[in-house]
């Protein structure tokens, strides 16, 4: 697998860097590393500063990025098949989703902060904007992990579900895991299998669809057998972001993986209404697949 890592000299990068230690088949991995030059100078340049301030400063942050990338190298060294440095400059989102593009890269992984000249970024920049238009699966880091054994699995029904189940089975984790698949009914007229009108039809609907959801909730373990995954199943009804934020919780789950439900548009894939509350509100890191 061609994993690409963001990098730079952030708590949450580290904590980004760290999952791929959990990683059971070591990957083809590129770190990166980007500098935004018109940003620092737009946070730093003033009409008072001394000429050359600014360039010494620039050079400075380009320095500690090769190191911070050389340090990451060296740390991830027995974690991954191949390690491949890149350092750029230019816009932080625009960096990463093109560079996953030229390397063809399976995952993107980065934390939920970090990726600018200060530590004040917050998600809804940089992160958001690589889930929102990277072209592969990406990976928000949001907490450390010791380890990775409780995730939540969240199912619709929908071919963008299933390709989650799909990318989770052939990316097995060192530890053993406990998977939650979790499916959840809105409980409103558009219903998860099909349109319902009025109360009884909604009933109806109700029970047809816990029927038919936990019916395909089961047939989702198959392909966890040959993996290091113990899967349970839960059907839950209500906002289908709020009931998997309330999941993740409950299980006290390291991870939320659900699908990005996008369209696509202008060649780029952009996240559902669900993905978007999810990966700003969830407490724990969130994997989106595509």
């Amino acid at each position: 697998m061609r994993v690409l890592l963001a990098v730079d000299a952030s708590p949450d990068s580290r904590n980004a860097a760290g999952m791929i230690k959990h990683l059971a088949e070591p990957p083809d991995l590129h770190v990166l590393n980007v500098v935004d030059v018109e940003a620092l100078q737009h946070a730093y340049a003033a009409p008072k500063m001394p000429a050359g301030y600014f360039e010494t400063y620039r050079r400075e942050v380009s320095e500690a990025a090769e190191r911070t990338l050389h340090e990451m190298k060296a740390e991830l060294a027995s974690h991954a098949s191949h390690i491949r440095l890149i350092a750029d400059t230019g816009d932080a989102a625009e960096s990463i989703v093109q560079t996953a593009e030229e390397s063809r890269a399976d995952l993107v992984i980065l934390g939920q902060r970090g990726m600018t000249a200060t530590p004040t970024f917050l998600l809804g920049g940089v992160s958001q904007k690589v889930a929102t238009y990277a072209p592969c699966s990406v990976l928000i880091v949001k907490e450390p992990a010791a380890t990775v054994d409780r995730i939540l699995l969240a199912l619709d029904g929908s071919d963008e579900s299933a390709k989650t189940v799909q990318f989770l089975a052939r990316t097995p984790f060192k530890n053993r895991v406990r998977v939650t698949a979790v499916m959840v009914w809105p409980g409103h007229h558009a219903g998860l299998f099909g349109p319902v009108r009025g109360l009884r039809d909604i009933r109806s609907a109700a029970k047809t669809a816990r029927a038919r959801g936990e019916e395909l909730l089961r047939s989702i373990t198959a392909p966890f057998t040959t993996g290091p995954y113990e899967v349970e199943t839960e059907w839950l009804q209500g906002d289908p972001a709020f009931s998997l934020i309330e999941a993740a919780a409950r299980h006290q789950a390291q991870m939320i993986v659900l699908g990005a439900r996008g369209m696509k548009a202008i060649q780029r894939f952009l996240l559902g209404s669900v993905s978007q509350k999810v990966l700003v509100h969830a407490p724990c890191s969130v994997l989106i697949v595509r």
